[in-house]
């Protein structure tokens, strides 16, 4: 009970200084401090496939490998190589792109036996079955 007392105070005390944190001095001040620290913070550009590399010409053309956005039949495709023909390329407005490594699926098995036994077999009773015991000590008593 006193546990639960406590994790309400605090929540209540949590609260109460979210809304004034403006007026609680120590608050405000960490708040001002985080928020010039955060302006110094200097972000990395976020480079597409569309992107001129520093430094090269002003060409059009997108960089090889690059990522591309295609609109094919109003559905959208994202791809390193040239779009498709009867597509619409358009521009990478930015983002980021993670790439993960293909699903790699099992080997098929060489034989119906190949050593994985069947659920069936795995979750099946050790002494038998509930009736199989039954019919037993039916058996027994005649």
């Amino acid at each position: 009970m006193r546990a639960v007392l406590l994790i309400v105070i605090v929540v209540v005390l949590g609260v109460i200084g979210w809304k004034k944190r403006d007026e609680i001095p120590f608050l405000r001040d960490a708040t001002r401090q985080l928020e010039r620290q955060a302006g110094k913070v200097e972000l990395p550009k976020l480079r597409t496939g569309n992107d001129t590399p520093p430094g090269a010409g002003g060409g059009s053309a997108p960089t090889p490998g690059g990522v591309r956005r295609c609109v094919v039949d109003g559905q959208v495709l994202y791809t390193n190589e040239a779009c498709p023909r009867g597509s619409a390329e358009q521009k990478v407005k930015g983002g980021t792109v993670s790439v993960m490594p293909a699903y790699k699926a099992p080997p098929p098995p060489e034989q119906a036996g190949s050593g994985i036994p069947n659920a069936r077999d795995l979750l099946a009773p050790k002494g038998g079955t509930l009736k199989d015991k039954a019919q037993e000590r039916a058996m027994e008593g005649l």
